[in-house]
């Protein structure tokens, strides 16, 4: 097909939107959109098993999302670069539609960890890992910036659905508000048959990445899996993406009934989700235009520095405190996602993207499990979050010491 549309212009930023658009619906229905019906399905729980559900217990359901998803990632990503994104997404769609459909009949622990096993199937089909891919074959030149509106997905879907959600769920009830919004990926499904195309045949608007700016090398040489993992930029990107997961993942999982607990109404509570997303939204897309022209590894170290700033800020007490904190720790996790998929795309190429991104997915997904569980068994033994908030900027300064250390340069002679 031809890389331009009727207007003129590149199709590549078609497909970015349209990658924006699928992560508005996988990641804002599996992360944030899904913690406003927290309080309803442990009343629930508790009323079917005769006993309390532990909130650790409960919130082990985000580690099988996670954990699933970060296992299937090498196969989802060998597939991706193997027969193209576009069947993987129709699938990812598809689960995700049965899973929220089947919450609603949900009476039990054990339901609830199945169909998060649905969820990460989704999740490695439709979610970051293919999207990444996507973005990342169309573009080169600007790419950044391109991954930066893809990326913006996430933000856009985690700060727009948890407030939808909770008003729906007023109106019509918990149960009823999941079949509702079982609906919503398969509308998905026109976008990835008609819009979404595997790649450009002429790649010559994509070169060149431009050095001055701090991107990688323009040869379009590409690093294999197992020449990636025997570099100290695979395990600085890995750790960094774990730590950073573990405090993101943990901070939004239970960011509802924090809110809940400070005397947020629901309404209130799920505003929450708004501040920290949108925030990430604008940091998503600012980095990765910066980055593009002022350079990686500025906007790296910047972003984990905002991140940083904001979870200190979490952990001190009081209204105000926390509407700051969540500002600065979005703005700078939306920066950090978006670099950490530009940092992997320009230092290990576009040819072996998928598995190597599967590879530090397995490791991200494991923090990223950790954190909802045992934020959960810290307030269930503390009664307090303070103790967990402190752990997550621990987490935080730590990968910033990491990104110190990350080298834009890699071996000229890389296999390809």
């Amino acid at each position: 097909m031809t890389v331009k549309n009727s207007s003129g212009m590149y199709y590549g930023w078609v497909i970015a939107v349209s990658a924006a658009v699928i992560l508005v619906v996988t990641n804002g229905m599996t992360l944030g959109g899904l913690n406003v019906f927290d309080r309803p399905l442990l009343d629930a729980l508790k009323d079917a098993t005769g006993s309390p559900v532990s909130l650790s217990d409960f919130k082990l359901r985000d580690a099988i999302t996670l954990a699933v998803s970060g296992l299937m990632a090498p196969l989802a990503g060998a597939a991706a670069d193997r027969f193209g994104v576009r069947p993987l997404m129709i699938l990812g769609a598809l689960l995700l539609s049965a899973g929220y459909y089947l919450y609603s009949t949900v009476d039990s622990l054990s339901d609830i960890y199945a169909i998060h096993v649905l969820f990460a199937s989704a999740l490695a089909s439709c979610g970051l890992i293919v999207n990444v891919i996507l973005v990342s074959r169309w573009f080169v030149k600007d790419r950044g910036l391109a991954l930066g509106i893809a990326l913006a997905g996430t933000s856009l879907g985690n700060g727009t659905l948890p407030p939808l959600n909770a008003i729906l769920m007023e109106a019509v009830g918990w149960q009823s508000a999941f079949r509702w919004i079982s609906l919503l990926p398969l509308f998905l499904i026109p976008v990835i048959l008609f819009v979404v195309r595997e790649h450009p045949v002429n790649l010559d608007r994509q070169m060149p990445v431009a050095k001055a700016n701090g991107a990688a090398s323009a040869s379009i040489t590409s690093l294999t899996l197992g020449t990636a993992i025997r570099t100290p930029n695979f395990w600085i990107l890995a750790l960094i993406a774990m730590f950073t997961f573990f405090a993101i993942i943990g901070t939004q999982a239970h960011l509802n009934l924090y809110m809940l607990g400070q005397g947020f109404d629901q309404t209130g509570a799920s505003l929450s989700y708004t501040v920290l997303f949108y925030l990430g939204l604008i940091g998503k897309i600012a980095s990765g235009f910066l980055a593009d022209r002022v350079g990686r590894q500025r906007i790296f170290i910047g972003t984990l520095t905002a991140m940083a700033i904001g979870a200190g800020i979490l952990t001190l007490s009081g209204n105000n405190a926390i509407w700051a904190g969540l500002v600065c720790f979005g703005l700078g996790w939306g920066g950090l996602y978006t670099l950490l998929q530009l940092l992997a795309a320009d230092y290990f190429g576009p040819r072996h993207l998928g598995k190597i991104l599967g590879a530090i997915t397995v490791l991200d997904t494991f923090g990223g499990g950790l954190g909802p569980a045992v934020i959960g068994g810290i307030f269930d033994r503390t009664g307090s979050y303070k103790q967990a908030f402190i752990l997550v900027t621990g987490l935080v300064i730590a990968a910033l010491l990491l990104a110190t250390q990350f080298r834009l340069t890699r071996p000229t002679s890389a296999a390809t």
